[in-house]
């Protein structure tokens, strides 16, 4: 699994990238007013789920306010809704408050939408397909719970952004319609947003960047997100990123590039004509990966079921022959979480059936064949991934064969040769580590045959 994007990937390779880190279990989903749209408008003649500007054009109408006459360039939506506000206190002799609770409260009723079941069905396989870890959206409607019946969980901006496990936690950035008063919409409401150590904006910038983090139907226009997305990318920038990982965005167009690219600030721009064609364009690669994904799962499951079993023929071959050897431990190696409990064992076994074959006399290629497997399992890892039971383990191993290893009377000298051609491979890490692990459990021989390595 590769995990980040190249600087110019194909869109086969952005599909791929979404697929496994859906895999991973860290895709999140950043969804915003076009995924209403496209889910309620696409097979209704009329224009039921409304924009931004369409809801504050709703909204003044109801109030009774001159929308037009407060739609000036330049002027952004927050302040729009707030000249709304004034508005109508002015003409109803109201306060502000009152004003502002007004025009939540038509926001609330405005957005009440549910999607027919036909689309419902439809969106909610696709939706699913992405097997989102979580959700955050500008949306005040619930349509996205909507289409995850059961399977979701609102919450509004008040809320932390966590979940009960299989459960996908919808993150209502601005506010959820069942709650008018904790809308945000007016210039006054997003004034909070900006104080120190906001928790929903620290935690919007660790969202993005823990994840893989796909916009659907979202312009990247809001300053909140545009603000957490700088603090992923550089007050957060020191952190080891051992995950898939990267900032991707679904733009509509009317005649869409095939090739994705990057815009300005380094998010991947992959256009398409409609939302429903990209959903079903990932569909057929999620289906791809995932059968993939479930051959690999079922090979592994039959490695770590040879493992646990022990069985003679496999313990015998592990020990006899090294390209098999090798083949299973760079599959433990990729899969070492899966399979490592099961391997610790089966290790022990095979260097137990060594010291059975060094038990006739003269039989010192037995220690020489000892050294060998714990040599491949030390240079199959890298400290920061080696399973800490199997890394003691094979510590252990080599103490106890170390005694054997030398040139003098009783020992291996085939071991010794061994040790001293292939002890140069470990790391500098591993060394230092086994040296550790010696000091802590006068493991005497381990620390003899570390300091003959020229390093």
């Amino acid at each position: 699994m590769f995990l980040k994007l190249s600087k110019k990937p194909t869109r086969d390779e952005v599909l791929n990238f979404l697929a496994t880190s859906a895999s991973y279990g860290n895709l999140g989903l950043f969804i915003g007013a076009g995924l209403s749209k496209a889910v309620l408008n696409e097979s209704s003649e009329d224009e039921i789920a409304l924009s931004w500007g369409g809801l504050l054009q709703g909204v003044a109408k109801k109030m009774d306010v001159n929308y037009d006459s407060l739609n000036q360039i330049g002027t952004s939506y927050p302040e729009i809704a707030s000249a709304i506000c004034r508005a109508y206190r002015d003409k109803k002799h109201v306060s502000f408050k009152e004003s502002l609770g007004c025009l939540k409260r038509e926001i609330s009723a405005l957005t009440c939408w549910y999607p027919a079941d036909e689309q419902r069905q439809r969106y909610s396989q696709y939706l699913e397909s992405f097997a989102p870890s979580w959700i955050i959206t500008t949306n005040y409607d619930l349509v996205i719970e909507s289409l995850l019946t059961g399977k979701s969980i609102t919450l509004g901006p008040n809320d932390p952004l966590s979940a009960p496990k299989g459960v996908v936690p919808v993150f209502h950035l601005h506010g959820v319609r069942t709650n008018p008063d904790g809308i945000i919409i007016a210039q006054e409401d997003y004034v909070t947003l900006f104080r120190p150590s906001e928790y929903r904006q620290i935690r919007l910038a660790l969202t993005i960047k823990e994840s893989t983090t796909l916009l659907l139907g979202y312009a990247l226009g809001d300053v909140n997100v545009l603000t957490a997305l700088d603090w992923s990318k550089y007050v957060f920038k020191r952190t080891r990123e051992n995950y898939p990982h990267g900032v991707i965005q679904v733009l509509r167009k009317k005649k869409p590039s095939d090739e994705p690219y990057r815009a300005v600030n380094g998010v991947v721009i992959l256009e398409t004509e409609a939302l429903s064609g990209f959903f079903e364009e990932f569909s057929v690669v999620r289906d791809a990966v995932m059968k993939v994904e479930e051959k690999k799962r079922q090979a592994l499951e039959k490695l770590a079921g040879r493992l646990s079993s022990g069985e003679s023929s496999t313990v015998t071959r592990f020990i006899d022959d090294n390209k098999f050897r090798a083949e299973m431990l760079t599959v433990l190696s990729a899969s070492s979480i899966y399979l490592v409990a099961g391997f610790v064992s089966f290790i022990e076994k095979c260097i137990d059936e060594t010291w059975e074959r060094a038990l006739p006399p003269g039989a010192f290629h037995a220690y020489e064949e000892n050294l060998t497997i714990i040599l491949d399992i030390l240079t199959a890892f890298p400290l920061e991934t080696f399973p800490p039971t199997l890394l003691h383990k094979t510590a252990y191993a080599l103490q106890r064969v170390g005694q054997y290893v030398g040139d003098g009377y009783g020992e291996s000298w085939a071991a010794k040769a061994t040790w001293e051609k292939r002890s140069p491979e470990l790391s500098l890490e591993i060394i230092h580590e086994l040296n550790t692990i010696a000091e802590q459990y006068y493991y005497h021989q381990v620390k003899r045959l570390i300091s003959s390595i020229s390093k």
